[in-house]
């Protein structure tokens, strides 16, 4: 029990088995920032409800328990609380799975083997968020709380790499991560409880973006016809509509939550006399089949064009395949010229990569 303040805690059991293309666009900024209706003092009896439990399909296994303590800003005097218990075997599913060179980093958050925890927490969020009687503004805010206070770690300190994006699940196992780990787990949460969120890819950050409502103001950005707000996960100072002063003024990619192929490919390639070849896996990693796919590749010619250009034949990827493709090229008679790969379905290219000039 924390000392002077007010503690409510919802300790339920969780049972749970272990964009189109992403759009640029350019932020579109306002001044200013709403000031919230003031919202009647919290009452001394606000316990959210808890389900009957439910039969226990990791019953005799370990599980992982964790419990979270968290503020509010606009009721410091009240501590909130959420405890946890993950099954081992489910962090470690989630803990083992490979990283895929994407910056569509929905891929961790639409994945459903985690559902019964996150909306078991969403649910809790929600539950404290009606008991004070926020308005929607407002509620969304003390939502984004719960994840503004987790402990920010690079992943260079955490996983000696430059780049890992975490599940949710692992991020609550392990209560801490970086702005792409919030930023999923947040948007899991208020995509779980019905907003319509999108992901928000800056040069050197990732935010969300809420859909348009009462009292919005600030720095939104139009995708597929919607204004969505910047809401920075992060920092407890982030309120909807305020990019941090390093983030103002850049453009930024968006990613919705809506189920679409999510596609990689690695390649590797070797010389031999007048003939180059390469060896291209494409993956798709998302929830939707894609049809009539297939990789291009070329020197570099100058602007749009190609030396050599060669394509393979067409194919068809369903959520977790993947196929290998084997091209050769000739080599031009050229040291200035690199090669350009492409993924390409009909005329639109949905993945692409380059190599390093050829004359460094």
């Amino acid at each position: 029990m924390l000392p002077k303040s007010q503690v409510h805690t919802a300790i339920r059991p969780l049972f749970a088995a272990c964009l189109g293309v992403a759009l640029a666009v350019l932020i579109a900024a306002t001044s200013g920032c709403a000031t919230p209706d003031p919202v009647p003092e919290p009452r001394n009896d606000m316990t959210p409800p808890a389900p009957a439990p439910a039969a226990n399909p990791y019953a005799d296994q370990e599980y992982i328990e964790r419990t979270f303590q968290w503020t509010y800003w606009r009721f410091d005097d009240i501590t909130w609380e959420w405890s946890v218990r993950i099954p081992t075997a489910l962090y470690e599913d989630y803990s083992s799975r490979p990283r895929p060179p994407t910056a569509d980093y929905t891929l961790y958050a639409t994945d459903d083997g985690d559902i019964e925890i996150i909306e078991d927490l969403a649910a809790t969020l929600a539950s404290y968020a009606d008991s004070l009687e926020l308005d929607e503004y407002e509620r969304i805010h003390f939502i984004a709380a719960f994840a503004q206070q987790i402990e920010y770690a690079y992943d260079i300190d955490t996983k000696g790499v430059d780049d890992y994006g975490r599940y949710p699940i692992e991020t609550l196992v392990d209560q801490h991560g970086d702005c792409e780990d919030s930023s999923i787990l947040l948007g899991k949460i208020l995509h779980t409880l019905g907003y319509d969120v999108v992901m928000v890819l800056l040069p050197d950050h990732m935010a969300l973006g809420v859909r348009e409502g009462s009292k919005f103001s600030g720095t939104y950005y139009e995708h597929n016809g919607i204004r969505y707000y910047y809401l920075e996960t992060t920092s407890l100072a982030g309120r909807i509509g305020m990019v941090p002063e390093e983030y103002q003024g850049q453009g930024a990619y968006i990613y919705d939550f809506s189920p679409r192929p999510i596609i990689t490919h690695e390649w590797t390639g070797q010389r031999t006399n007048d003939t180059y070849e390469i060896h291209v896996t494409v993956e798709n990693h998302g929830q939707v089949e894609v049809e009539e796919c297939s990789v291009l590749a070329g020197f570099y010619a100058g602007e749009d064009h190609f030396w050599h250009r060669v394509e393979s034949e067409s194919f068809t990827l369903a959520p977790g395949d993947a196929v290998h493709v084997t091209l050769t090229l000739p080599v031009p008679h050229t040291a200035d010229t690199r090669l350009l790969m492409y993924i390409v379905q009909g005329d639109k290219a949905i993945a692409s990569s380059t190599s390093q000039w050829f004359n460094e």
